[in-house]
């Protein structure tokens, strides 16, 4: 075991877990502070949150890791579909989602779409779809405190689930907030300084490219995959920011309009300056430091053990549990709220007081997490390519009844609640039951919701007047 990596990943827990003692003051009972941290975030503060629930494990070990295996072009490709993403939200979904003041997508849905059908429907498919991602970022713990510590792998995934279920049972948002600042900054600083290492060892920029496409001429060329594989990674990603759980409970934590679109915004520059340098430096450079690795997710690992010393080693790996605990505290708040919120409080308990809902959340919190931890001790490979499959589902379903529900006013109930179906039916069953290219899932699936969602709303009766009123309202 290695005692100084060990150290300083230790102290790194300890103060998150700090960070959740302290904000348990602030939730208290109230459901605000628990789900939206009371909706006073500012700019900065939920710039790096906003980041930091984005990039996840996936985004230093994963990202990385498809860079080396699939080559730059394709990792880029799906990419830049998050970049655009962020623009996207900020233009369509953060004005109408902070003037309306709730918690959650399903919050949305629920208010202008009243069916019951999906009340349920849309929590189930929050908590399915994200506890796959969460898997994905419990894999990407587990398999850096077992390369760098030297503990087992079951162990890892053990320590980093009790530590991250800890903080966010007992502190809501508030501790995500507070944890996601800190995680953010050490994670984009230490992605960086490896890349930067990296550029400089192997001649800058250019020379890193040359060197690292003659040693692989792959990496630089689009791997043997159909171009709709291409187009379905970006599109995944374009459309997953404006309605992916998380992200949008971030949305509503924000101040005001203005401070939720400067936060978008924000983050969608630090983000891709993150990914381009890590993935440029990380990716290609691992071609040239250890050629042939058979796991692709474990390049970023062997590239700070060799470049760095012991106290900035366990710095990584911090970065690494940052990376997965910012985003997985997100995520499991996300599965919380669909249970507590959205099925306990608006279908079986109207009445639910704060103090059961927030109880309610603390322990649906910890199930999910331990189921979570107990399907990433036998995880598939390519970490992105599994919670970017998870993510289809999200944008199969939902993306369509969202922004049509705010900018068309002809959206009905039915045509929503049809289209939620087609949409998730529709991409599970191509995901599981045909061949098609990874990740062009959703370049069906998601037409075929727009196509039910509009004419089904234009065959039936149209919203009520009170509907239409509740819409514009969003837009003021």
């Amino acid at each position: 075991m290695r005692t100084t990596e060990l150290a300083v990943t230790l102290i790194y827990i300890v103060v998150c877990i700090g960070i959740g003692l302290w904000a348990r003051s602030k939730v208290r009972e109230s459901k605000d502070d628990y789900w939206v941290a009371g909706r006073r975030v500012g700019v900065f503060t939920n710039t790096w949150a906003i980041m930091a629930a984005l990039a996840s494990g996936g985004s230093i070990l994963g990202v990385t890791g498809l860079g080396y295996r699939l080559g730059l072009p394709y990792v880029f490709s799906m990419y830049a579909g998050a970049v655009v993403g962020f623009p996207i939200a900020a233009m369509l979904v953060a004005k109408p989602l902070v003037n309306l003041g709730k918690y959650t997508i399903t919050d949305f849905l629920a208010e202008r779409f009243d069916s019951k059908l999906l009340k349920v429907v849309i929590p189930l498919i929050i908590v399915i779809s994200m506890g796959t991602y969460i898997v994905a970022q419990m894999k990407a713990a587990g398999v850096a405190a077992q390369y760098l510590l030297g503990i087992s792998y079951n162990h890892a995934i053990i320590l980093t689930s009790v530590v991250f279920i800890l903080y966010v049972s007992i502190g809501g948002m508030w501790a995500v907030t507070v944890t996601d600042v800190l995680q953010g900054i050490i994670m984009v600083g230490m992605m960086l300084l490896v890349a930067a290492i990296s550029l400089a060892r192997f001649g800058g920029l250019g020379g890193l490219l040359t060197q690292a496409t003659a040693a692989a001429p792959n990496i630089g060329k689009l791997v043997d995959m159909p171009m709709s594989s291409y187009v379905g990674a970006f599109v995944v990603w374009a459309a997953a920011i404006p309605v992916i759980p998380h992200i949008v409970m971030r949305i509503y934590t924000s101040k005001d309009v203005k401070s939720a679109r400067l936060s978008l915004n924000y983050a969608m520059l630090i983000y891709a300056f993150m990914i381009f340098f890590g993935v440029v430096g990380i990716s290609a450079g691992g071609h040239l430091l250890a050629p042939g690795l058979k796991d692709a997710d474990t390049v970023y690992l062997i590239m700070v053990e060799s470049f760095l010393p012991r106290v900035l080693g366990g710095l990584a790996l911090a970065a690494v549990m940052a990376a997965v605990m910012s985003t997985t505290d997100a995520l499991l708040l996300a599965c919380a709220s669909a249970v507590s919120h959205d099925l306990y409080e608006r279908v079986i308990n109207p009445r639910a007081s704060d103090k059961t809902l927030v109880n309610i959340s603390l322990v649906t919190t910890w199930v999910i997490g331990l189921l979570a931890m107990f399907f990433a001790f036998n995880p598939p490979k390519l970490l992105t390519m599994l919670y970017t499959a998870a993510v289809g589902l999200i944008v199969s379903s939902l993306f369509v009844p969202t922004i049509l529900g705010i900018w068309w006013k002809g959206t009905n109930t039915q045509g929503a609640t049809a289209g939620v179906l087609v949409g998730a039916v529709s991409y599970l069953w191509l995901l599981w039951f045909t061949k098609m290219p990874a990740l062009s899932h959703v370049l069906v699936s998601l037409p075929l919701c727009l196509f039910v969602t509009v004419i089904v709303s234009l065959l039936t009766p149209p919203p009520s007047a009170a509907t239409l009123e509740r819409v514009q309202q969003l837009h003021k």
